[in-house]
């Protein structure tokens, strides 16, 4: 049974609400996919020359776009299909979309860079309007540039809502991840352990809570479907064409 077939258009902190509702149910496999991304480049900041932490640090930045779209893709099988896969099958799942993952976050990014730049409404009008270029690349398996035209196409009319529950989706996970990062720093402190491996173990709490923004654009990415395209009726009616 498809979750959604049964699916509602939400507000911005409903859409919040299920995020957190859907990261407890699937922490296991969320947390094991932003591990496998991204500690990876943090341990070896530990083992390195600082001369090529430049380079880790550049690694790590794609890695974050690559889970945004395993993120994408885990979710999509959640709502579509009712069934919570592995980071293994999650990933080969993304397998060649990750390209045009990466592609369409990277461009995104740019453009509100630039917009933010020249004139900072129009960065906040390109952030609503590129928010789900990411889920559309990895679960429509478009490439770059019709991801982004697909996510302005989703997000028309539904600007501040868009806005919000992106804004406030980061908002809560960076103060989550400051608060459990300050509080770990201060028990390895205590118990003596080195500052180099502390400076990497601090990262962790932001690892294990990033997921929490991928899933809530992943939603509001299906929110929109529902929103514009009745994706919930469409979903219904083929499920009652297959009880036929």
């Amino acid at each position: 049974m498809s979750l959604l077939a049964h699916t509602r258009p939400r507000s911005a902190t409903e859409i919040i609400d299920w995020s957190f509702r859907f990261y407890r149910a699937h922490w296991g496999e969320l947390a094991v996919l932003s591990a496998l991304l991204l500690v990876p480049p943090a341990l070896l900041t530990v083992v390195t020359p600082a001369w090529f932490h430049i380079v880790i640090q550049l690694t790590e930045n794609l890695m974050f776009l690559v889970v945004q779209g395993a993120i994408a893709v885990f979710v999509s099988a959640a709502i579509e299909a009712d069934h919570a896969i592995s980071a293994a099958e999650t990933l080969r799942r993304l397998g060649r979309r990750a390209a045009s993952v990466v592609g369409a976050a990277t461009l995104s990014g740019i453009l509100i860079m630039i917009g933010a730049f020249l004139l900072l409404v129009p960065g906040i009008i390109l952030l609503a309007w590129t928010a789900v270029a990411t889920p559309v690349a990895a679960v429509e398996q478009v490439p770059t540039i019709r991801a982004l035209a697909r996510s302005r196409d989703l997000t028309r009319g539904h600007f501040w809502h868009v806005l919000g529950t992106v804004v406030f989706a980061w908002i809560i996970m960076i103060v989550l991840a400051f608060g459990a990062g300050i509080t770990l720093e201060i028990i390895l402190e205590m118990i003596g352990v080195p500052a180099v491996i502390t400076d990497s173990l601090q990262a962790l709490p932001f690892v294990a809570l990033f997921p929490l923004v991928g899933v809530a654009v992943s939603l509001l990415y299906y929110d929109l479907r529902v929103r514009n395209e009745g994706a919930d009726l469409v979903a219904m009616m083929e499920e009652l064409t297959e009880l036929q």
